[in-house]
């Protein structure tokens, strides 16, 4: 990983970086537009830049931009590193050049929901208007007797976009997850879900997806436009044997702003009593989410 410190204006940030760390930077956007299936417009958004300088820049029309451009850039694939190959930003590794008509993977998109399932307009707006936002989501852990906590981001609508030439995007949505390393649980891991959010009928579904490997969750939506937390239930696969399993979930929203640093604490996989240690409204969630545990293949029942 490229090291710098965060605490930094970005552009002493962009300053410091050579030649071939610019290059592994524009490598980094070919990789999340190749194999993660964003967008230029959301990569320029995230990053909170001009959406022409990261075109620019991606098709190399601009070989070395604004150093305060590069700063916001680094910054935002560091807190992006799930996404990417271990060694993509790595220092003294040789990024491999792109050619500015490269040919990226095509992707499975599910905007091609909307041939099947009508969508409106409507229920696009709604998650933008209501849903956008930071929450901390509590379910049942794949280890018994754990409690998981990860961290929900539901991004708001790029007020840059020119909805004339393309229409109202899906919302998209990032979930990041802790838990223990499957061989030396006193390590930590994390991977990042990504994909889109659906309104339909009173429901909420989050669609995304990890290397490939399809998460699903629903949720009931809230009666009033003021709440606090959303219920409903998750699918997804085991990290340590990759088996499917199915669960309750509860998301408490946190607001359009918040600071994933200051809850780095409360994220991952607790022990009961450590989970009511950290949490005032444990008793709230853990009566939400129930003590049943997760369903898998191998308990039908």
């Amino acid at each position: 990983m490229i090291e710098f410190d965060h605490a930094l204006p970005d552009r002493d940030v962009g300053a410091m970086l050579s030649g071939e760390d610019v290059e592994r930077l524009r490598e980094a956007i070919g990789w999340l537009r190749g194999q993660r299936g964003m967008r230029l417009t959301e990569i320029a958004h995230d990053c909170d830049a001009a959406e022409h300088t990261v075109r620019n820049f991606a098709y190399r029309k601009s070989i070395r931009p604004d150093n305060a451009f590069l700063g916001k850039l680094c910054k935002f694939l560091a807190r992006r590193t799930e996404m990417l190959p271990d060694d993509i930003l790595e220092s003294g590794k040789e990024p491999r050049p792109r050619g500015r008509n490269e040919t990226f993977g095509r992707m499975a998109r599910v905007d091609l929901v909307r041939m099947e399932v009508p969508i409106t307009e409507d229920d696009i707006k709604r998650v933008y208007d209501r849903y956008s936002g930071y929450y901390v989501c509590f379910r049942p852990s794949y280890r018994p007797g754990r409690v998981s906590v990860s961290w929900l981001h539901i991004l708001p609508l790029n007020p840059n976009l020119n909805l004339s030439d393309e229409g109202l995007p899906l919302p998209r949505f990032t979930l990041f997850i802790e838990h223990p390393d499957p061989v030396d649980p006193e390590t930590g891991r994390s991977y990042i879900i990504g994909g889109y959010v659906i309104r339909r009928n009173s429901r909420i579904y989050l669609i995304g997806q990890n290397d490939g490997d399809l998460k699903y969750f629903t949720f009931k939506e809230p009666t009033n436009r003021r709440f606090t937390y959303v219920q409903g239930l998750s699918l997804l696969t085991s990290v340590e044997d990759g088996e499917p399993f199915a669960s309750r979930v509860v998301c408490q929203y946190l607001g359009r702003k918040a600071k994933r640093e200051k809850w780095s604490d409360k994220i991952g996989v607790f022990t009961d009593s450590r989970f009511r240690d950290l949490f005032k409204n444990a008793d709230i969630i853990k009566r939400a989410i129930g003590n049943e545990g997760v369903l898998t293949g191998n308990n039908p029942d």
